[in-house]
Parts: C-alpha cells; sequence; structure tokens
C-alpha cells in the first residue's frame, strides 16, 4: 500500500507539476496571441495610412500631370503670343528697322554707298551718311536685354506655392478646358 501512496503522490506530483507547465505554456502562448494581434493590428493601421499616403499621391501625379499638359499645350502659346504682341517688342522692332535704315534706304542701297565711296553725288538716292551696319549691328545685340512684360510677370508668378492656377488666372485661362491646344486667348 505504501508503495501504492508513493506512486499516487509522486503521480500527484507530476500531474500538478504538468498542469503547471500547460498553464504556463497557455499563458505564454495567450500573451503572444495577444502581441501577434497588436501587430496586425498596427500593420493594417500602417497600411491603412500606406494606402492613402499612395492615393494622394496618385491624385498629386494626376494633378501636376494636367498642369505640365497645359503649360505645354496653353501656357507656352499664350506667352509666346503675348510677347509676339507685346509692346517692348514692337518698340524694339521699330528700333531695329530704325538703324538699318538711313532716310529710308535700307543699306543705303549699294548705288548710294557706292556714291558715297567715290565723293560722287547721286541724285537718284540719298547718300549713305551712317554706319547703318553698325547700329544695326548694336541694335541686335540689345535684343537680349529686351525685357518683356509677360515675362517679369511668369517669373513673379512662379515663385507663388500654386503657381499654375496663378498663371492660369493671369492669362485669362481659369475655369476654362484645358485638355487641348485650341486657338489661344486674345487680350
Amino acid at each position: 500500500m505504501q508503495s501504492q501512496r508513493d506512486a499516487t503522490v509522486r503521480l500527484s506530483g507530476e500531474k500538478k507539476k504538468l498542469s503547471e507547465e500547460a498553464e504556463q505554456a497557455c499563458v505564454a502562448t495567450e500573451k503572444r496571441e495577444e502581441e501577434y494581434v497588436q501587430r496586425i493590428a498596427m500593420l493594417e493601421e500602417f497600411g491603412e495610412k500606406k494606402v492613402a499616403e499612395c492615393k494622394a499621391s496618385e491624385l498629386l501625379t494626376e494633378e501636376i500631370s494636367a498642369d505640365c499638359k497645359w503649360l505645354l499645350s496653353r501656357a507656352v502659346p499664350l506667352i509666346s503670343e503675348r510677347i509676339v504682341k507685346s509692346h517692348e517688342l514692337a518698340n524694339y522692332m521699330f528700333e531695329l528697322g530704325q538703324a538699318a535704315y538711313n532716310s529710308g534706304r535700307k543699306e543705303g542701297y549699294s548705288e548710294g554707298r557706292a556714291a558715297v565711296a567715290n565723293k560722287e553725288k547721286d541724285y537718284h538716292f540719298e547718300l549713305f551718311k551712317e554706319d547703318c551696319s553698325g547700329k544695326y549691328a548694336a541694335k541686335r545685340r540689345e535684343y537680349e536685354f529686351v525685357e518683356f512684360g509677360i515675362v517679369k510677370a511668369v517669373e513673379k508668378l512662379s515663385r507663388k506655392a500654386d503657381a499654375v492656377a496663378f498663371l492660369k488666372k493671369a492669362l485669362g485661362e481659369e475655369g476654362q478646358e484645358t485638355g487641348g491646344a485650341g486657338p489661344s486667348h486674345q487680350e
């Protein structure tokens, strides 16, 4: 009987030990499960943030793409048109024309030049009195310093936070269809 009691006590101790180990294993498993649930929740939240960022990036990309298309199809032609029709260019071209002419005779005509070179009077042409070629060349060099109001305005607008919106407003394109390169806006 004693041996059976010893065996029962021993088995009872082993059972208690195994039960404690099983309980510890269950607690550890539950703890790991909680950690996994927290990690999954964090990953889902992170994934949602990244999806939102991607959508925002896509919208920004679409917006930038539309702005670039507008700049190429509308802004460049409108700015070019404004430069071509600008007061600054008209004045410059007039002055350039004046520099190339001597009393209405471009380059004094070759006959007028020959008469001047030979110190003769030519009654059909006014005499070549000044260096028109030099004046014309100097005026052409001035061209790189011609300042156009529209270019200054575009430069100023480009420093704004939403430069394309300001440029559209300045060029009279705000609220208009920006899809194609249709006829440009006239001032």
